[in-house]
């Protein structure tokens, strides 16, 4: 007799459909709220172990937490206003890097005005000769004003704020919280989630030191070339070098970019084939080095998540892809890989 498949069988896949496609409406539609509680969550698994070396010395774990605190923002400040003005004169050139890419692109179309001539006439014959009506009123851009900047102020101050509080509060009472969350979840245990934050930010720790390393390295390269802001371009790939494929991908194609506009000859592809040169020895010899391939992650799953974040929430979700899946995946082993030991420890 032929075997009749139970539902109940295929009710668990269909509520964990439900619960996952509930969960992305909700993550989309609450961002305000979400984004910067999920951000502030995982900066501070990143600076726990901080916390907890503080902390062998008898600090407070509210001192020690105001303490990591202040000197994270001290020097998130303190790098803002050294990268500022090269920015800022970057912003200013826009405009002639604009006109410069402008020329070339003309320049292109007068090498393929055949082509285009060729388009043209197929056109003509396929149309059916009527004349075309009178163009249509194009629409004025509204130009935002300070009053339309000012109305932003408010969501702006209220991430700020929910941001620093959930990393506070994080800091102080995530053991707390880990004890709670184990008892309705027995699966898990306040030991495997607590070497689950550790894990994260050793590799945190060794992935921004290497980025680092590589953001030098690219400024360098770019000012022994010739190439214009050369701080601005070792800071960028020192940033967008966190999110993997996706980053250095936007470098190069920036890069290919100023390069046609400021060379001749084959000096235009010198500054983007220097970068893949410098990307191809950090990601093939220098992050495994370090960081160590049984920490290597799946590229599938790092690519899945990087897409499945910066389309939900733009750049803020590229900068927690993949400290999740550093998190899920060692928590999902149940700690298994923590016994290898690691470069960098905080502690």
């Amino acid at each position: 007799m032929e075997k009749i498949k139970s539902p109940a069988r295929t009710l668990p896949m269909a509520n964990i459909v439900l619960v996952v496609i509930l969960l992305g409406l909700v993550l989309d539609h609450a961002q305000g709220l979400i984004a910067p509680v999920l951000v502030a969550i995982v900066l501070g698994l990143v600076l726990a172990p901080f916390v907890d070396f503080l902390e062998r010395f008898r600090v407070p774990s509210a001192a020690a937490a105001l303490l990591i605190l202040a000197t994270f923002f001290v020097l998130a400040g303190a790098l803002f206003f050294v990268v500022e003005p090269t920015v800022t004169h970057a912003i200013r050139n826009g405009p002639l890097i604009w006109s410069e890419m402008r020329t070339f692109v003309e320049g292109l179309r007068g090498a393929v005005a055949d082509v285009q001539e060729i388009q043209d006439t197929v056109n003509e014959a396929l149309s059916d000769g009527a004349e075309a009506g009178p163009e249509a009123e194009t629409t004025a851009v509204p130009i935002p004003n300070l009053l339309d900047a000012l109305s932003y102020g408010p969501a702006v101050l209220g991430g700020i704020m929910i941001f620093i509080g959930t990393l506070y509060f994080f800091l102080t009472t995530r053991r707390d919280v880990y004890a709670r969350v184990c008892r309705f979840v027995p699966q898990l245990s306040e030991s495997l989630l607590i070497r689950a934050e550790a894990r994260v930010s050793r590799y945190f720790l060794a992935i921004s030191t290497i980025n680092a390393g590589f953001g030098v390295a690219v400024m360098l390269v770019m000012s022994v070339l010739g190439m214009p802001q050369p701080i601005m371009w070792g800071f960028a790939a020192f940033l967008l070098n966190f999110v993997l494929y996706l980053g250095p991908g936007l470098i190069t194609v920036a890069l290919l970019l100023v390069g046609i506009v400021t060379f001749d000859g084959p000096m235009v592809v010198a500054p983007v084939a220097a970068f893949i040169g410098l990307n191809l020895v950090e990601s093939q010899f220098v992050t495994p080095t370090f960081v160590g391939r049984h920490m290597a992650l799946n590229p599938l799953m790092v690519f899945l998540s990087l897409v499945f974040w910066l389309w939900l929430w733009g750049p803020i979700g590229g900068l927690v892809a993949i400290p999740l899946v550093v998190w899920v995946r060692f928590v999902m082993m149940d700690g298994k890989d923590d016994t290898v030991p690691t470069p960098i420890d905080p502690a």
